[in-house]
């Protein structure tokens, strides 16, 4: 007999941003029954359950998995300031989610995953020396990173865009599930010169902070992170020498060339001595002025990924379950499953009911 997953009531409820107070105000029991039910003290019925998964838009299925909940200090992520508690908790039920999926997926799949962690202190190196040790194992020749998404993937990453809402000021998240496989999560509204830096910077995480045990809390990780992804994705010595006396042009000319944004080349340009301190604080007025912050203009394609589209064609063709069936198995109803795990890849589009389809486009925007 299935048993109800406690954890899973308030990582549902906490997923759909609602307090146990606005929750209550939407089930026929009071907000004590709600408090002690998310606590295990207090058994759920069949009814009770059908009305918790009504209200919060999740399948029965949903309730009964065993996955493990993890706080939120498990996961690293990118976010701008002034997020909120309950936006906090948000993301971290997401990413919750998220995880499980993945790793119900990855069970009849075979991921080989390839990636030099390591210990910055206990190898007394930086982040930008260990940038460029990662480019030599990853085997990329001198210049910018082509194809940076499938590299990931070959590596073992799964890498998913997805259309955070705009109140989490998210632009991405990494982590390894306890089976081993590591996971970026981009925010797919995000520009994608910003994807590919915070690709680099998810990629420094899961590298630099995952497998070094406890790390000094007087650390940086996060420009830690940062200094890895500036060097990862533009090697200083390949473009030091271009980054004098810059004007909008040859600004242009270098973001196009080494796909990244125009702020990643003024960050450079900065930390490497090659403009004044006056000279900085005009681009960033300059930035500022012209909005570049949200959005730079000559922005470039970045190539979609492929290695979760894969793993659920592998699904639906070789072992044939269902839409429904993968549904239940995520516990997900039409409308979530489409908007996680299909709406972003055309190449999935097929799979899903056409009738479905056509009225889930009117639902979502």
């Amino acid at each position: 007999m299935k048993t109800i997953s406690v954890d899973r009531i308030k990582l549902a409820r906490e997923s759909r941003g609602l307090t146990q107070t606005s929750m209550a105000q939407q089930l026929s029991f009071n907000q004590a029954t709600l408090s002690k039910i998310e606590k295990g003290l207090y058994h759920v019925n069949e009814e009770m359950i059908n009305e918790i998964a009504s209200v919060l838009d999740y399948k029965k299925d949903f309730f009964y998995k065993s996955h493990e909940v993890y706080p939120l200090k498990h996961f690293y992520f990118r976010k701008n300031l002034g997020t909120t508690v309950t936006n906090s908790k948000k993301i971290e039920s997401i990413i919750n989610i998220f995880s499980s999926n993945i790793i119900d997926l990855a069970e009849s799949v075979d991921i080989k995953v390839d990636l030099p962690y390591i210990d910055l202190e206990k190898e007394e190196t930086t982040p930008e020396a260990f940038a460029l040790l990662v480019r030599q194992y990853f085997n990329l020749p001198i210049g910018p990173i082509k194809n940076f998404v499938n590299i990931l993937e070959k590596q073992g990453v799964v890498v998913h865009f997805f259309d955070f809402n705009k109140d989490l000021k998210i632009s991405g998240v990494s982590f390894i599930t306890p089976d081993g496989i590591p996971l970026i999560i981009i925010n797919n509204s995000i520009p994608n010169s910003r994807k590919r830096f915070t690709l680099a910077h998810e990629l420094a995480h899961l590298l630099m902070h995952y497998k070094g045990g406890i790390i000094d809390e007087n650390r940086d990780l996060e420009k830690e992170a940062d200094r890895f992804a500036s060097e990862f994705l533009v090697p200083t010595k390949e473009i030091k020498k271009y980054l004098f006396n810059l004007t909008e042009q040859n600004l242009f000319a270098l973001k196009s060339y080494w796909k990244v944004s125009i702020q990643a080349i003024i960050y450079k340009a900065n930390k490497n001595g090659a403009m004044t301190l006056d000279q900085h604080r005009r681009w960033i007025t300059k930035i500022n002025y012209n909005g570049w912050r949200k959005v730079e203009p000559f922005e470039f394609e970045i190539e979609p990924p492929s290695l979760l589209p894969k793993l659920f064609e592998l699904h639906f063709n070789d072992l044939e379950y269902s839409i429904e069936e993968i549904q239940n198995m995520f516990g997900l109803n039409n409308d979530e499953f489409y908007r996680c795990y299909i709406q972003n890849y055309p190449q999935l589009h097929s799979y899903f009911p056409k009738l479905n389809r056509s009225k889930l486009n009117l639902k979502l925007t």
